[in-house]
């Protein structure tokens, strides 16, 4: 029984922070407001309604 709860804390030593890693890496950064489409064109409107 000791021989797979070695293998277990193996795995979770090595997966754990492989998977933590990855979705690091992976995972989409969310896009602030004021680079959206919509963020550009509510700017552009401003600008133009302020001449």
């Amino acid at each position: 029984m000791s021989g797979g709860w070695l293998t277990l804390g193996w795995v979770i030593v090595f997966a754990l922070p492989l998977a933590v890693s990855l979705a690091a890496i992976l995972w989409p950064e969310r896009i602030p407001k004021d680079r959206t489409v919509d963020g550009i064109r509510q700017r552009i409107q401003n600008e133009e309604s302020e001449y």
